[in-house]
């Protein structure tokens, strides 16, 4: 079983990114039938991208930050008159990101089990509401939380809504592009407080896990110890960074003092981009372009 750890400490305060807008010429909001629509939710931010499924090719890529009022105030309505117009997607998929989500293999789990197996590790309160998605390339689930008033108001603007975890299209994005890869690499996504690490071997899933962090050195911490944990050589295993990290941050030049080969995530392979996404630094999106491949 892969569990997420809570690690309590105070959120950390970020400057919220500038909001991006970036639209392929191509796009055609009339022809959103043949279109899937990524969105993604994370503690600070509010990201979405559309991808083009006849032609494999990511059209658009929107971010902002969240207001201060808090997520109810996400402008889904906005979305749907604006870029996106008010037809209906092939498919949406809508992720989370947050700490409180367990993964656990299939033959463990049932719809009336999750509550508990969820609740082994994290307090749920009475605004949550408990989800399951599956992970196609682990014969697992994520089972984690959606505040009730976030899903409803997804669901009253795109009703075929699936939503997945974070967590969930970042590994999936993990598993496909290194299922020929050999031995082992470690990854790290970054949230506005906490971030979820990942470790592949031979192209395998062995190790999942999320820190909460209130400053650089804590990463390093983390990182570190689970590096230790599971013997792993620092001047030789490589670390891929992705999300919410600058590469010019702190967290980032404080790690190369511990561990020698650190770079940044490139886009999921398999897909074409807009030439305008070049902009962007693409690892801060990687599990949101990653998210179609939880399409089944």
């Amino acid at each position: 079983m892969h569990n997420s750890i809570l690690v309590e400490m105070p959120e950390i305060k970020t400057i919220n990114s500038p909001t991006i807008n970036l639209i392929d010429e191509s796009f055609d909001s009339k022809k959103s039938n043949a279109y899937h629509l990524s969105i993604l939710v994370s503690e600070k931010h509010f990201s979405f991208c559309v991808l083009d499924t006849d032609t494999n090719k990511y059209l658009a890529l929107q971010a902002r930050p969240i207001p201060p009022e808090g997520r109810e105030f996400l402008p889904f309505g906005e979305m749907k008159e604006g870029l996106l117009g008010c037809h209906l997607f092939k498919s949406v998929t809508c992720a989370v990101a947050h700490n409180k989500f367990t993964i656990v293999p299939s033959s463990l789990f049932d719809e009336e089990n999750k509550k508990s197996l969820l609740e082994f590790n994290h307090r749920v309160d009475g605004e949550e509401k408990i989800h399951s998605d599956a992970l196609l390339n682990l014969d697992a689930k994520n089972i984690f939380t959606i505040q009730r008033s976030l899903e409803s108001e997804i669901r009253m603007h795109f009703i075929n809504v699936h939503f997945i975890h974070n967590s969930t299209s970042f590994i999936e994005g993990l598993l496909i592009q290194n299922k020929n890869a050999k031995g082992k690499k470690v990854f790290a996504d970054f949230h506005s407080s906490y971030f979820e690490i990942v470790i592949l071997e031979n192209g395998k899933l062995v190790f999942s896990n999320a820190f909460k962090y209130k400053v650089p050195e804590d990463i390093a911490y983390y990182i570190l110890f689970v590096y230790e944990q599971l013997n792993l050589n620092p001047e030789e295993v490589e670390l891929v960074l992705s999300g919410e990290i600058e590469k010019t941050a702190k967290e980032h030049s404080l790690l190369y003092n511990y561990i020698r080969h650190v770079k940044f995530a490139s886009l999921p392979e398999g897909f074409k981009y807009s030439y305008k996404f070049h902009e962007v630094q693409s690892h801060k999106f990687f599990s949101l372009f990653a998210q179609y491949l939880c399409v089944s």
